[in-house]
Order: structure tokens, then sequence, then C-alpha cells
């Protein structure tokens, strides 16, 4: 899956997030070598913890636990320690 648009960079970084969320066994020795000589250490594991950080937040929608902020709110949203959104006043 190569975007079109993107530099390469940025479209071998959605090719890897698509495979990381959907079939990372398709994640082969050619694809990891590409990605370790475009982005350093420190970038691949930020973009893999941001990958697999979005993709469990389906685990709340699969299961209709997720809470819906409305846009308006994002910019001011608060949250309990608990990780509760607390709508705006």
């Amino acid at each position: 899956m190569e975007p079109d648009g993107l530099a390469p960079a940025h479209a071998l970084a959605v090719a890897f997030a698509d495979a990381l969320m959907t079939r990372p066994d398709t994640l082969d020795a050619t694809t990891v070598r590409r990605l370790r000589e475009t982005f350093t250490d420190e970038q691949l594991v930020e973009l893999t913890l941001k990958v697999l950080k979005f993709n469990t937040q389906k685990i709340n929608v699969a299961l209709g636990t997720h809470r819906w902020v409305p846009a308006d709110d994002v910019a001011t949203a608060t949250w309990n320690t608990d990780a509760t959104y607390v709508p705006a006043d």
C-alpha cells in the first residue's frame, strides 16, 4: 500500500501502521530493513507505540464502552484520574 501523494518515508510509515494493525505477520525482513534504513530506532519505537495505542482503542469501540467527546470540547477536555472524560460545564 503506497498512498498517492505521500513522501516515500510517509508512505512506508502508513504501510507499516496498516500492517501492524491488521496483519503483523506480513512484516517481512525486507520491510523491516526498509524501516530501519528510513527511520531511527527512536522513531520506530515512537511510531510503533502510537500505532498500538490507537489500535487498542478499538477494543472500547468494539465493546461499546468508549465515550464520545464532542469536537468543541477536545481542546478543553479534562480527565479524571481513572481516565474518564469530564464533560465541560
